[in-house]
């Protein structure tokens, strides 16, 4: 069974319009000050990637504004970052306001702590280095990537691991750590790409976009290793596929970048192109007969 264990946020809104300004500075000595929203997001998303469990500001801008647009501007701070979204685990806020400002205190409960992200950024820094050489193009160093993915990791069918700091601690995870793992090892590599949330037959999942020379591709890491596991076999029967490839089996709702070329289409290009390799002909075998492991 393929399942995502989704995150989840729990968002309480406690709002207050009383009190006497001289009570609420003296609450707000240390706090940061923000005087409109995009100051308040761009503090946000930097309190969240550095895992900051107890956040408190101090807002100078219209309160009702701020009251209206808080949950969605909360959602969208955390969606900023694919990583941070996914390992945000709840969050609760109060707002209280005065005549002149508003204090908000945010309490996030994290997924993984500073120090285990830290591990993370720097495993997946030291992966990459070993896996990649200055020669490799950026589509040599997907196939590389995910190779080490399928042969390292194995699904967990307890359920039980789902950060990326799990997969690479214990090699196991859920469909979520391989994403997150991916994610991460891309992004190392110098490769954009994003997690993409959806379904399948047994429920949620998730997997990545990986965008190659302006072109975007689905790549299910957690799909291409065999279950039971088994450290010799690879499979590519969703390496760099389309949009109408993946809806066989997979299925989303949310708006992600297209991806409307097929990778065999791609292959034949960079031959055309001059760029004659003999990887390349191996990703084509590899690719056109999923069932063949390497």
């Amino acid at each position: 069974m393929k399942k995502l264990v989704k995150w989840i946020l729990l968002t309480a809104v406690v709002i207050f319009g009383t009190g006497t300004e001289l009570k609420l500075d003296a609450v707000l000595a240390d706090a940061s000050v923000v005087a409109d929203l995009n100051q308040l997001e761009h503090l946000l998303v930097k309190q969240l990637q550095i895992r900051t469990e107890e956040i408190v500001i101090s807002y100078t801008g219209d309160k009702e504004v701020l009251s209206e647009a808080l949950p969605q501007l909360m959602r969208k701070a955390i969606e900023q970052d694919d990583y941070t979204a996914y390992i945000v685990d709840s969050y609760f806020y109060t707002l209280r306001t005065w005549s002149a400002r508003a204090k908000l205190n945010i309490s996030v409960s994290y997924r993984e702590t500073p120090e285990e992200t830290a591990y993370v950024n720097r495993q997946t820094r030291e992966i990459v280095e070993d896996l990649i050489t200055p020669s490799m193009d950026d589509h040599l160093k997907v196939k590389m990537i995910h190779d080490w993915i399928v042969r390292t990791l194995r699904y967990d069918t307890d359920y039980e691991r789902y950060t990326a700091y799990s997969a690479l601690t214990d090699r196991r995870a859920v469909c979520q750590g391989y994403s997150l793992l991916a994610y991460k090892l891309l992004q190392a590599a110098g490769i954009e790409n994003t997690i993409v949330e959806g379904t399948v037959d047994t429920g949620d999942h998730a997997w990545n976009l990986v965008r190659l020379d302006g072109v975007w591709y689905h790549l299910d890491t957690t799909w291409d290793d065999p279950l039971p596991d088994d450290k010799d076999q690879v499979s590519y029967a969703y390496y760099l596929k389309t949009d109408e490839e993946m809806r066989k089996d997979h299925a989303w709702v949310k708006s992600y970048p297209r991806a409307g070329h097929t990778y065999v289409d791609t292959l034949n290009k960079l031959r055309q192109e001059g760029k004659e390799s003999a990887y390349l002909n191996d990703i084509e075998r590899l690719i056109t007969a999923p069932s063949n492991a390497s």
